[in-house]
């Protein structure tokens, strides 16, 4: 998958890992899109922000993926996440 386009992306060197990121507005709610920046194809990360976005939710939303079972290596559907009371959860695929 070719990088994100826009002027808010941004590549992030997170223990050891390049990803790229962007934040855009999806429908009144931030929205944060991050891949590994090595794999074609890899598998995504969406995370759904509140309003105030800091660049300290991009690393402890890759950490919290990670330990959740993102595989950023590998292709698959969109890893979803969302910020709840400053903490990151995991949102359930729909059916």
């Amino acid at each position: 998958m070719p990088p994100p386009k826009g002027n808010n992306f941004k590549n992030i060197n997170h223990r050891d890992t390049m990803y790229r990121w962007i934040l855009r507005g999806r429908q009144g709610v931030n929205e944060m899109v991050i891949e590994a920046t090595a794999p074609v194809n890899g598998q995504t990360l969406l995370a759904e922000l509140p309003k105030v976005v800091s660049i300290r939710m991009v690393t402890d939303g890759i950490d919290f993926a990670l330990a959740n079972g993102w595989k950023p290596n590998e292709s698959g559907p969109p890893f979803r996440l969302k910020m709840v009371h400053k903490r990151f959860e995991l949102v359930k695929p729909e059916a």
